[in-house]
């Protein structure tokens, strides 16, 4: 059983980092119960013909790389669909991508109303920019 809730982070800009960390805690609080928190290296890079992928290196450690080119919204999102990806591997049930494309938008759009709207050097718009 694993209880420490880290994050690791390589590469990115100031804002993708700092995005990635609000995140990351967000979803240590409305994904994971408190004996199941997972350990993750992210990288945030070009990544080869996909937005993102993650992989379950076991005992709650994960590595996610995820393309740096993405726009905010867009980096929001494709974060939301692997932590709910990490969610399904520490809840051992099978990795379904239609259940993360499902819920990766309602995830962004919870994380926005309850983290990044309350800090006023955030555009409540932002999220919905292309």
């Amino acid at each position: 059983m694993f209880f420490l809730k880290m994050l690791y982070i390589y590469g990115g800009n100031k804002e993708q980092v700092k995005l990635s960390r609000q995140l990351f805690h967000f979803c240590n609080e409305s994904l994971f119960s408190k004996k199941g928190k997972p350990t993750i290296d992210l990288s945030i890079k070009k990544v080869e013909d996909a937005l993102a992928w993650t992989d379950y290196e076991g005992d709650g450690k994960f590595f996610i790389e995820i393309e740096e080119s993405l726009d905010r919204r867009k980096f929001i999102i494709t974060l939301c669909h692997e932590m709910i990806h990490v969610r399904q591997f520490l809840a051992g049930v099978d990795v379904s991508e239609f259940s993360a494309y499902y819920y990766e938008e309602r995830l962004a759009n919870q994380f926005y109303d309850e983290e990044l709207a309350n800090n006023f050097e955030e555009n409540i718009l932002d999220i919905n920019e292309d």
